[in-house]
């Protein structure tokens, strides 16, 4: 099946022994109750496989809720997946499942989620810093209300992991907070919950990866009034604690985001994400992207 015909959620694609695995939210009601996930796979990132069942959340008792935004990461020869799933106490949570093939099946790693479990906590990505690995998750709604500013306002936080992934060492920290940021400040989202109206500042999908000059670059998405973008932070140090400076620019602004950047077999560096924000046309688009003393541009959308 071509791309375009697969209605798909916060992709992740993971390049792998010639194939190209991609990961996602199965869109039904937003990836409510949807019973886990899928993988497809392709050799040239135009023409995939039909849905291979990958992990079945109802077999764990995780079918609660959300199943959101898996990614796949290798790490110690073996295949880790990070997604958010409704905890029992109706809050979010990121749990992280194992597999020894990219095709899973994936299993929990342990019986909880990885992320604090009196917190909201969404889109958990994995980052390798000197051989440490990190989780770095969004902190954000629905418990992370500021009722003095009629607010919700989303952070993104980070953690260290034991060497095998099974739980946190030490106590998370925050990156930042979504409101910090000069773009979304000027235009944030507005938004009613629970019969109020209020202000969101979203902090959904981190993602890492470290730039040609040693820095490190954060993506993440919010949205600005009813526009989904990505937006981005930059490390100067190459270090994950910091200190992160805002761009001034989104990386990308037209109603898309969840993004995630990986290397193409043919050496391009490519950025994935879903199109447009909206129920049951959400598609993975491609683009390719280059780095230009230590910011990263959009060069062209790959042909879907």
């Amino acid at each position: 099946m071509k791309r375009y015909d697969i209605h798909i959620r916060d992709p992740f694609v993971l390049f792998e022994n010639g194939q190209y695995y991609m990961y996602g939210t199965r869109p039904e009601n937003y990836g409510i109750r949807t019973g886990g996930f899928d993988v497809y796979v392709s050799s040239d990132l135009d023409n995939w496989s039909e849905p291979i069942s990958c992990f079945d959340s109802e077999k764990y008792n995780l079918n609660n809720g959300a199943n959101w935004a898996p990614e796949v990461h290798k790490y110690n020869g073996q295949y880790y997946m990070l997604a958010s799933f409704t905890m029992q106490n109706g809050l979010l949570g990121n749990y992280i499942l194992q597999s020894d093939s990219p095709l899973g099946p994936f299993v929990p790693l342990t019986d909880r989620a990885i992320t604090p479990g009196e917190q909201s906590c969404i889109d958990g990505t994995l980052y390798v810093q000197d051989g440490v690995p990190y989780i770095i998750y969004s902190h954000d709604w629905p418990d992370h209300y500021v009722a003095v500013e009629d607010a919700y306002i989303g952070e993104i936080c980070a953690a260290q992991l034991r060497e095998d992934l099974s739980e946190i060492v030490g106590e998370p920290w925050v990156l930042f907070a979504s409101n910090e940021s000069p773009i979304s400040k000027a235009t944030p989202h507005h938004t009613v919950y629970n019969d109020q109206n209020c202000v969101r500042y979203g902090s959904d999908a981190p993602f890492v990866q470290k730039l040609t000059d040693g820095s490190l670059i954060l993506t993440w998405s919010p949205y600005l009034n009813d526009n989904y973008v990505v937006l981005s932070v930059i490390s100067k140090n190459g270090d994950i604690k910091g200190p992160w400076v805002h761009m001034e620019k989104p990386l990308f602004d037209k109603n898309g985001g969840h993004a995630m950047f990986f290397d193409a077999c043919d050496g391009r560096h490519c950025m994935c994400l879903h199109a447009p924000e909206q129920e049951n046309c959400e598609r993975a688009h491609i683009f390719e992207v280059e780095q230009i003393d230590g910011v990263l541009r959009v060069i062209k959308e790959l042909d879907i």
